[in-house]
């Protein structure tokens, strides 16, 4: 890429900094395009890697870029203990875990109770469920129709449901970015908060410290959850138009 060139791609990036929080390559190539700019795919890769090197724009993963310098720390002590406990139960069960307590920090209206989510592997659900049971667990299996419009939160509550087949991760761990997907779900389907809740809890998590955007728009489209529901009509992390079509 010429310097005038590299010149064009630096206004266009600040002002896709200026903007948004989150962008892909596809975006700042548009942006490019319609600023005069011209550049081969590979070379405009390789330059905006070298960008991220000095740390005018950061990684979020799979051609994803990001102003937020510093990444999103999940806290795992509200579920590491339960993970564990399973992990010693069920050896040879792939699960993860996750609570509604792990992002009570980006929460405008404090959450008064929390919920503990398992996902596990559709054959061990029961097992689960009657071992968390015993454990003196609030246990609920798979909540769905009437159940779910009888849930309610009480001290220890845990969700056992079915693990999504294509996880972003294996670990017992829940990551955030697979948190937040599950999160929508649930805060839909078992009333946990308001739709434009969640949407306010998720733009001020994701906007004010860095998460992996590709794996969560990744793992949203396997679980067949549209961009537009996931961040809601007032979008303020992703450029509008990959709102619309993602």
């Amino acid at each position: 890429m010429k310097s005038d060139g590299k010149t064009i791609l630096r206004q266009v990036l600040t002002t896709r900094l200026a903007r948004w929080p989150y962008f892909p390559m596809e975006d700042v190539r548009r942006e490019l395009v319609k600023a005069g700019g011209k550049v081969l795919p590979a070379t405009l890769k390789g330059y905006l890697h070298e960008l991220t090197t000095t740390y005018f724009i950061h990684d979020a993963g799979r051609g994803w870029y990001s102003s937020l310098a510093v990444p999103f720390t999940l806290d795992t002590a509200p579920v590491k203990p339960l993970a564990k406990s399973l992990a010693k139960a069920f050896p040879l069960v792939t699960f993860s875990c996750w609570s509604t307590r792990q992002v009570q920090g980006a929460m405008h209206h404090l959450l008064s109770r929390f919920v503990t989510f398992v996902n596990v592997e559709a054959d061990a659900m029961e097992s689960v469920h009657e071992h968390l049971r015993d454990a003196g667990w609030d246990a609920w299996l798979n909540p769905r129709g009437k159940e779910a419009e009888r849930f309610t939160v009480r001290e220890r509550t845990v969700v056992v449901r079915r693990e999504s087949r294509k996880s972003p991760s294996k670990e017992p761990l829940a990551p955030i970015e697979k948190l937040l997907v599950e999160l929508y779900f649930e805060a839909r389907d078992l009333r946990l908060m308001a739709l434009s809740e969640f949407h306010t809890m998720l733009a001020n998590l994701a906007g004010t410290r860095r998460i992996r955007m590709a794996l969560l728009l990744s793992y949203a489209a396997e679980r067949k959850l549209p961009a537009k529901e996931l961040f809601g009509d007032a979008n303020q992390l992703i450029p509008p138009f990959l709102n619309r079509r993602l």
